[in-house]
């Protein structure tokens, strides 16, 4: 459903003789519409119809309207040719065997027979384009007999002509549209509307002048059009542009449409361009105050007459929202920098094949580790983020750090980051950032907003001039910090372009009653429903709330928006919601418009709480919004539902205090990557602990799965600390005995004895092992979870008989608890082998780890991850007893059906190819054994994170390796840097640190020596 589909046709008319064009023309207007704008034929035929008789010619718009209004298309009629205007508004378009003065039977009546179609179809907006002579009668009539149709379903329509009641020349019209298209509209924005091609048809046909017309939100207007949705091809002027192609783009067309430069702006830009040698550069100012739009010009500077830059100076952009993630910030990013930077698509290849080894997480991967390899090229970067303070407080914190680390690691001193903070909020307050250059924006001038808007009113001038001013400089100076409170306003030019909207409703009483923002979102409301049919007018309250819940900034995508709506009892289908979102204006803000990609939201934060109360005036809840919205996510299989719902969807459960959902979609959005969660759970905590309040189960669980997250990347040391105040917290929330406590606890050991504190971590778990005893019984699975990890502790303590004497008490409990077929039976079995075999009974351990194998063969089959773990516990221990060969053919076939199995990704798959990397080096094949090890730790810092444990491994392997192939400085220098990464991450009492420890006392020795 959906799209756009275009009917092109060239028409010779034999009767008043060739014009030898029309061909050539229509085919060069076809293929620019179709391979540069997108377009698909409304016809079956992949091509444009060509000198049809009058009857194939009304076949052909026929078929064309048919095409649309089944998918909901917008459609494209061009016509080039004959045209005869026989009467007032009567306006004909010849077919090839038209007569010289036709009729409604033999040519096509332009105003009559489009009105009955638009009559029958349900088209998603139409644009008509005609290069014929005598075309005004047909926008003369276009305007009378097509605008009724239109206005009764809030339809939309372009139409472009060549000239007025005079003739046309040599397809003049045509040839400068496709050389417009060619070259572009530096002056427009990223899409070229018919609107845009007036002037340039105009300047370049002198002997002709092009008709303009555009009906939308239920008005005729021959002023520039206003649904961006319904437009021509790209604007290759904007190619230069950071944001070309990107989402962001409509959202820049906003910014800039109708773009008023007074000297204030001028200024400002300036200053930011001056400030050119500081590294961050932070444009602050109230809402409304214009800093989006100043970052916009730099984008865009050709907009700006005389400004000293040029598109390239700004590198990459992102306009946050309160949907932005670090990972969907980081992707953005990189797609431009991609595109734009010459060079950073092979340095992203690089890194991701090469890791850096200090820090490692995905806005490292993707942006920052890339540029730092460009760091020689001499090409200076700029990067901009727009609005830090939309994010979600957790979000916003790693985004900080991002910034920061641009802004001072001195591998990045040829990046600089420009960024716009509202003020107030205290991001620009943020210790972090505080070696910004500051640049102060205020709010535009009372008059020059008085003067923008006065020319928009019908009534003309106001009775006091003065009065305007006053008012207009009291909305400006009422501007709060909190967009949130109840009475807000926005100030700036967003007050501007919100007040040319409703001009004409402003009356002088109005203004002399002070009426606020609120009010004038009231009114442009009412203005839209003015000029909607009944039933779209209907919808608005329910399409308004969704737009609230979805927030600011083009975010919700408009297949989601079409599922919510459903989902509350609306059936408006895409090209009503189209219609609804032209007619609201400012109000709403757009990416991508009029493609299946299109994007929508509110246009600015300060509008919500006018929003808010319009949607209580139409009777729509919010919580019924953020409910509908969760029901489109979950019904939804598209990409970008699943993008949007990795920003959104909790907040949207948590907006109706469905935390139990909230907590779901984190689970569903967790990938295999630890360092990945942990950053997750941690960009949610603070909207639970908002949302929630700080002592909720719900707000606890979240604190608990970072923590584990953060474990699991691999660092012990923080995640001890951050489960020891969560203990603190359950402790006192949820009493001692509640289970979610006694969690808390078993985590606590288990990683402090992760961290090499064995007899901390025994004390903890005897503490534990009692009281689940009393709570829970001692044949509660967790209870034996703890008998597990006591004898495991006291293996590592080196009491390995006693280990072994645990072990096999705890197998009898559990096969006549669980039996003896359940995983943690087997695990037990597993460790009891493990230990007779460390403890030197080879036979007994060779024996229980051939029976695991053969249980797990029967109970799961040969694929299953035990069988593939029992085989590989199997194969290690013939390693250990001496069987190097063997050892080493079964995991050479292991690693094969891991491979197939789990994928080349999976941690296990990397653990085998480690340990053959090593029986590669133990037979004295030490350059293949290098080369692998490189690999693995590449993956694994991909995978894992740099500070997960098996992570440390291979690097300590890896150097271990370079030292005994005679690479001594350079193995010592690794081993240096390992060891500072594993003190912080998994402190000094960790087996691993140890192990680096003793490995670079033991090379430092060698290279004295």
């Amino acid at each position: 459903m959906g799209g756009r589909l275009a009917l092109v046709v060239g028409s010779e008319c034999v009767a008043l003789g060739e014009l030898g064009f029309t061909g050539e023309l229509a085919t060069g207007l076809y293929e620019s519409l179709t391979e540069v704008g997108g377009w698909r034929s409304a016809t079956d035929n992949d091509a444009p119809v060509l000198n049809p008789t009058a009857a194939q010619l009304v076949t052909a718009v026929d078929a064309a309207f048919v095409a649309a209004g089944q998918r909901q298309a917008t459609l494209l009629l061009a016509f080039i040719g004959h045209g005869v205007a026989t009467s007032a508004e009567d306006f004909y378009l010849l077919g090839h065997d038209s007569p010289a003065v036709p009729n409604s039977h033999n040519a096509f009546h332009l105003t009559q027979e489009i009105r009955e179609r638009l009559n029958q179809s349900a088209v998603d907006g139409l644009v008509v384009l005609v290069d014929a002579c005598e075309t005004g009668q047909g926008v003369i009539g276009a305007a009378r007999r097509w605008t009724d149709l239109l206005a009764q379903s809030a339809g939309r329509m372009e139409m472009l002509v060549a000239a007025g009641e005079g003739p046309a020349f040599s397809g003049c019209f045509t040839r400068t549209m496709l050389s417009t298209f060619h070259g572009g509209l530096p002056l427009r924005g990223e899409n070229l509307l018919p609107a845009d091609l007036v002037d340039p048809i105009a300047g370049e046909c002198v002997h002709q002048q092009p008709q303009y017309l555009s009906f939308t939100s239920g008005a005729v207007s021959v002023a520039h059009g206003a649904d961006p949705g319904l437009w021509l091809v790209p604007n290759t002027a904007r190619h230069r542009d950071a944001v070309s192609g990107r989402s962001a783009a409509g959202f820049v067309d906003q910014l800039t449409r109708g773009l008023l430069v007074t000297p204030d702006v001028r200024e400002h830009l300036d200053t930011i361009v001056d400030a050119g040698s500081h590294r961050l550069r932070v444009v602050i100012g109230p809402a409304g105050a214009g800093k989006s739009t100043l970052l916009a010009m730099l984008i865009r500077p050709s907009l700006v007459e005389g400004l000293s830059v040029t598109p390239e100076y700004i590198t990459a952009a992102v306009f946050l929202t309160a949907a932005s993630s670090i990972e969907a910030v980081a992707a953005e990013l990189a797609a431009q920098l991609s595109a734009r930077l010459p060079g950073f698509a092979e340095a992203a290849q690089a890194v991701r094949a090469h890791r850096a080894r200090d820090e490692f997480d995905i806005f490292d991967l993707s942006v920052r580790h890339p540029l730092a390899r460009l760091s020689t090229s001499g090409r200076r970067v700029t990067l901009v983020f727009d609005g830090l303070n939309q994010p979600p407080e957790g979000t916003r914190r790693l985004l900080v750090a991002a910034i920061t680390d641009l802004t001072r690691r001195d591998d990045l001193r040829h990046v600089r980051v420009i960024v716009g903070i509202r003020d107030g909020t205290g991001v620009e307050d943020a210790p972090a950032l505080a070696h910004m250059y500051r640049i102060e924006v205020g709010e535009p001038a009372a008059d020059d907003i008085a003067t923008a808007v006065g020319s928009a009113r019908g009534s003309g001038a106001p009775a006091d001039p003065a009065d305007w001013v006053n008012w207009i400089q009291t909305l400006l100076a009422e501007t709060p910090t909190d967009v949130e409170g109840s009475h807000v306003v926005s100030g700036g030019w967003l007050l501007a372009r919100m007040l040319l909207e409703v001009a004409s409703s402003i009356t002088d009483g109005a203004v002399a009653a002070g009426i606020g923002l609120d009010r004038i979102v009231a009114l442009r409301v009412d203005a839209a429903l003015r000029g909607m049919y009944s039933e779209t007018a209907g919808a608005t309250g329910t399409f308004l709330s969704i737009m609230v819940a979805a927030g600011v900034g083009p975010v919700l995508p408009i297949e989601l928006l079409d599922a919510a709506l459903t989902a509350l009892g609306v059936d408006l289908h895409i090209a009503r919601i189209r219609d609804m979102t032209v007619a609201l204006g400012a109000l709403v803000t757009r990416s991508r418009p009029g493609t299946p990609r299109e994007s929508l939201g509110v246009t600015h934060g300060a509008l919500l709480p006018g929003l808010r109360s319009e949607c209580k005036h139409l009777g729509a809840e919010l919580e019924d919004a953020h409910r509908a919205i969760v029901a489109a996510i979950k019904e939804s299989p598209s990409d970008r539902a699943a993008d949007y719902a990795r920003g959104s969807a909790v907040r949207h459960c948590l907006a109706y205090r469905d935390s139990a959902s909230a907590l779901h979609f984190l689970e569903l959005l967790q990938t295999t990557r630890s360092a990945d969660n942990r950053d997750l759970w941690a960009a949610w905590v603070p909207a639970f602990v908002e949302t929630l309040g700080p002592d909720h189960p719900d707000t606890l669980t979240t604190r608990s799965r970072e923590a584990y997250h953060r474990a699991e990347s691999g660092d012990l040391v923080g995640a001890i600390a951050a489960f020891e105040l969560l203990l603190a917290d359950r402790l006192r929330v949820l009493g001692p005995d509640n289970p979610k406590t006694l969690g808390t606890r078993t985590n606590l050991a288990t990683y402090r004895a992760r961290c090499g504190d064995y007899i901390g971590a025994r004390t903890e778990y005897k503490r534990l092992f009692a009281d689940q005893r009393r709570l829970l019984g001692p044949d509660d699975p967790d209870t034996l979870r703890t008998r597990n990890d006591l004898a495991s502790n006291r293996a590592d303590l080196g009491d390995l008989v006693g280990a072994i004497a645990d072990f096999e008490k705890l197998r009898i409990d559990r096969e006549r608890v669980l039996g003896p077929d359940d995983s943690q039976t087997l695990r037990t079995r597993n460790s009891l082998a493990y230990w007779h075999g460390a403890n030197g009974d080879f036979a007994a351990a060779r024996a229980e780890f051939e029976q695991l194998l053969a249980d797990c063969l029967r109970i799961f089959g040969p694929d299953h991850p035990a069988t593939l773990a029992a085989r590989n516990s199997l194969a290690a221990f013939r390693a250990r007893s001496g069987d190097m060969t063997g050892a080493a053919s079964e995991f050479n076939h292991l690693l094969t059906d891991r491979l197939r199995v789990l994928g080349p990704d999976h941690p296990d798959t990397l653990t085998t190819r480690n340990t053959l990397a090593d029986y590669h080096a133990n037979t004295g094949d030490l350059p293949s054994a290098i080369a692998e090890l490189e690999q693995i730790l590449a993956d694994r810092l991909r995978v894992l994170g740099p500070d997960h444990p098996d992570t440390f491994a291979t690097r300590n392997d890896l150097a271990t390796r370079q030292a005994e192939n005679g690479d001594l400085p350079r193995a010592i220098a690794e081993l240096e840097v390992l060891l500072v990464a594993e003190l912080r991450a998994l402190g000094p009492n960790h087996v691993a640190t140890i192990r680096t420890q003793t490995t670079l006392a033991h090379w430092r020795g060698q290279l004295v020596q």
